[in-house]
C-alpha cells in the first residue's frame, strides 16, 4: 500500500538526500525508516520532538571527563549524528536550538562537536 513511499524512500537513500514524509498518525512513516535501516545493516535513530526536547536528546550527552579539562564535547556514540538512518518525528514541533542544530546536520552533514567539526553519515 505504500509503493510511493517506498519509491521515494529508496531513491533518497540511492541519492544520499534526505526524505520528508508529511502524513497522518499511523501511517508507518517510521515503520519505512526502521525497515531501511535494517535493509541496509545501519545505525537507526529514532525521536518524537516537542517544543521541550533538549540537544542531549538528539546529539548525546556531555562528556564530564571532557568537561574536567575545559572542553565542550558530547558523547554521540547511538545518537543523531552517528545514525545512518533517522526518523524525527514532528520536526517542526521543535524548539529553535534544535533546529538551527539540524541546519548544519542536514544541508552539510557536518556536525559541530567542541572545536571539531565530524562527518555525519
Amino acid at each position: 500500500e505504500r509503493e510511493t513511499e517506498v519509491r521515494l524512500l529508496l531513491l533518497a537513500c540511492l541519492s544520499r538526500e534526505h526524505l520528508l514524509l508529511l502524513g497522518p498518525p499511523g501511517t508507518a512513516k517510521s515503520e519505512l525508516g526502521r525497515r531501511l535501516a535494517g535493509l541496509c545493516g545501519g545505525a537507526f535513530f529514532e525521536r518524537l520532538l516537542t517544543r521541550f526536547t533538549t540537544p542531549e536528546e538528539l546529539f548525546g550527552p556531555l562528556s564530564l571527563a571532557a568537561l574536567e579539562q575545559d572542553r565542550y564535547v558530547r558523547i554521540t556514540r547511538g545518537y543523531l549524528p552517528t545514525a545512518d538512518v533517522a526518523f524525527l518525528d514532528e520536526i517542526f514541533k521543535a524548539n529553535s536550538a534544535i533546529l538551527n542544530t539540524l541546519l548544519t546536520l542536514l544541508n552539510e552533514r557536518k556536525f559541530d562537536n567542541g572545536d571539531a567539526r565530524a562527518a555525519v553519515p
